[in-house]
């Protein structure tokens, strides 16, 4: 009996530390059809839904549905060069910018885009509160906020366990949802005719179009590493980024994009008002966001716990969940839903950049070199890392190359890193140091 009772304790510390600070081992690595639901549920978000809206509401047919491919064939093919990091590593995005910006570097990496993960979810919390008022006016909005955060905690507590189970119940009924709306889309009075041939009442333009599909999921994209380290081989880690970024966020933001088009307006509880589905909008808004949510708790609560850990705050991370949806409720008590667009902005400065440094040091720099050993060779700090990272982003901001700023700001510090780096690994190799290795190599 007192057997049974240590398992269960060891195997509930395990699943609250989930690998927070080392690499997943092989014995709880999980199988690709876990790996799918998952990374589905995490890209079935309500973002999906606004993301959709602003390009339903602002391009033709043709334009929409070119930008939201384009868009998420360019997420994964960003989350599967970062996911495949996390598979050969075992490393949580976290402890791989440890590898990268170095230890204490790796600090302001984390506390960063942990804070940054947590705003996005705050704003999301409030739009969901937003349109759940709406069906219970007697509620206040706050109520369903507090209400929602104490829930997805629930879930994102207890790691890829958590998130696992509650996407293979959320994500069946997400779909079916989605698929009503097309059917009554399609025996509405003009049916789908009317929305190819729908035309913008303010165009944004493909780029703006596709910078919005980007923004919205370049996060998610960099971090991806969080899930991906589950992997059991390295092509499931491609397929389940497709799977997330296509079939996940890819349809349903066609689908909010649609709804968009056949309504004539981009607010999505609105768009699902007059199709008569406002009950099974608010049902969707709770599940979508709820597996968004859970998700992003759980990579902020991972930087956090790196973070601290390296500042010798011997904290665990079922402490740092608690900290991080504290953030995220405080951020949609701010009231930032209207500023969706100018948010994503915000994030397109910051984690594009993250994700070019990252592939450029693992893919380009030091490519023969992915294993959980990295961590024991990290510098304290890597500067030509975190000058890479700063300049990409101002050069994304000031700049205007390429299509929109989250693929420059991806480019930027893939080619700013790799420069850089080249340089400092030349230079020492001049210093004696270097030139001592290399005649021992040489002489061996």
């Amino acid at each position: 009996m007192s057997t049974k009772v240590e398992s269960g304790a060891e195997s509930l510390a395990a699943d609250l530390d989930d690998h927070a600070l080392e690499p997943v081992p092989l014995n709880r690595r999980k199988s690709l059809t876990q790996m799918i639901i998952v990374q589905i549920g995490w890209n079935i978000s309500v973002s999906s839904f606004l993301v959709g809206g602003v390009v339903g509401g602002g391009t033709t047919f043709g334009e929409g549905m070119a930008a939201i491919l384009v868009g998420n064939l360019v997420l994964v093919a960003v989350a599967a060069l970062i996911g495949t990091v996390g598979y050969r590593t075992g490393l949580s995005s976290y402890l791989a910018a440890r590898v990268v910006f170095g230890r204490q570097g790796a600090v302001v990496v984390s506390l960063l885009l942990g804070v940054v993960a947590m705003g996005f979810i705050g704003v999301l919390m409030d739009t969901w509160s937003g349109a759940v008022h709406k069906l219970i006016p007697a509620i206040p909005p706050w109520a369903f906020i507090l209400a929602f955060g104490a829930a997805i905690t629930t879930t994102a507590i207890f790691g890829f366990k958590g998130m696992a189970r509650f996407s293979a119940i959320a994500v069946p009924i997400e779909i079916a949802i989605a698929l009503l709306a097309l059917f009554k889309i399609a025996g509405g009075e003009g049916g789908f005719a009317e929305v190819i041939s729908q035309q913008p009442a303010v165009p944004i333009g493909f780029a703006t179009a596709v910078g919005a599909v980007i923004s919205t999921w370049i996060t998610g994209a960099a971090l991806v590493g969080d899930v991906t380290r589950f992997a059991i081989r390295g092509r499931d880690v491609i397929i389940a980024c497709f799977a997330g970024f296509v079939v996940g966020a890819g349809v349903f933001e066609t689908i909010a994009t649609v709804s968009a088009m056949s309504v004539g307006n981009s607010n999505f509880v609105l768009v699902m008002q007059g199709l008569g589905l406002l009950a099974p909008a608010a049902v969707m808004l709770v599940l979508a966001l709820w597996n968004t949510a859970d998700n992003n708790l759980y990579s902020a609560s991972l930087a956090f716990t790196n973070a601290s850990n390296t500042l010798n705050l011997r904290i665990g991370k079922a402490v740092w969940t608690l900290v991080a949806i504290t953030i995220a409720v405080l951020v949609a008590f701010a009231g930032l839903a209207a500023q969706f667009l100018v948010f994503l902005q915000i994030v397109a400065l910051i984690a594009p950049p993250f994700a070019g440094v990252v592939i450029a040091h693992f893919w380009i720099l030091t490519r023969h070199q992915m294993s959980g050993r990295l961590l024991e060779s990290a510098p304290s700090v890597r500067p030509e890392a975190m000058v890479a990272w700063v300049l990409a982003a101002v050069l994304s901001k000031y700049t205007d190359v390429l299509v929109t700023d989250a693929i420059e700001g991806l480019v930027y510090g893939l080619v700013c890193y790799s420069v850089l780096g080249w340089a400092v690994a030349a230079l020492r190799r001049r210093t004696p140091a270097g030139i001592a290795a290399e005649t021992q190599e040489g002489d061996a």
